[in-house]
């Protein structure tokens, strides 16, 4: 049986697929842990990773595991409905590596968190976007979470309470998307971008990212003292 999700290390290179495109790549319990633990377990010679999927959907949502409604306690609900998802996006912020992510299809409530999550993300100009969770009466607090630092306020209201779909160019409007690319032009634009990263140094194209990671949250002073910090190590590092 094909693994649901294929992970392959091409030199310094890291590629993840979602490989259940007869779900439309529906991310279940295993596929969470899996990607979680992948990313948690970024090497420090890693320069970058490349999110993708197979079929016509990068990824229509979330399977979400059993559970009794009638019965189960607040506890419950956060400990198997909660956790596993936050843990998941906590990994894509904190992996040391960048993230590039390619899309097409249609990328709903999960997929759209993860499209988000990713540092670059590339996406076809059919690629569709949205978060359908009030469809089914579910606040969609976990998806939000992860949208919350990527996208506008009112952008994420519009989503979540509207549950219109937006085109690709909307959503590199509003900051879920960073390229917008013909259907046919996918592949080879990330592909672009790929080779055009590794001619950075790993510990560059980590140093970027940990400053973008931390820098908002920080008071000015702070942030001065953190840029002079990352470029000072980078540029003494002995891989430069």
């Amino acid at each position: 049986m094909p693994s649901s999700i294929v992970i392959e290390q091409k030199d310094v290179v890291l590629e993840l697929v979602l490989n259940s495109p007869e779900t439309g790549n529906v991310v279940t319990e295993d596929m969470a842990q899996t990607l979680e633990q992948t990313l948690r377990n970024v090497g420090s010679e890693i320069k970058l990773l490349r999110l993708r999927a197979n079929g016509d959907h990068f990824c229509r949502g979330r399977k979400s595991p059993p559970i009794d409604r009638a019965t189960a306690t607040a506890l419950a609900f956060r400990q198997t409905i909660a956790e596993g998802p936050l843990r998941l996006y906590q990994a894509f912020r904190a992996c040391r590596a960048p993230i590039i992510g390619v899309v097409q299809g249609e990328a709903l409530g999960v997929g759209c968190a993860l499209a988000a999550l990713c540092d670059l993300t590339i996406a076809s100009e059919t690629a569709v976007f949205a978060v359908p969770e009030m469809d089914h009466g579910i606040p969609p607090t976990l998806v939000i979470s992860a949208l919350a630092e990527r996208i506008p306020y009112k952008a994420i209201s519009h989503l979540v309470y509207s549950r219109q779909r937006i085109s690709a160019r909307q959503a590199a409007e509003i900051g879920i998307v960073g390229q917008v690319v013909p259907p046919d032009s996918l592949g080879t634009a990330s592909d672009e971008l790929v080779d055009l990263m590794l001619k950075n140094t790993a510990a560059a194209l980590q140093g970027v990212k940990e400053y973008l990671r931390h820098a908002a949250r920080l008071e000015p002073d702070a942030q001065v003292s953190l840029a002079s910090s990352i470029i000072a190590t980078v540029l003494s590092s002995q891989n430069r």
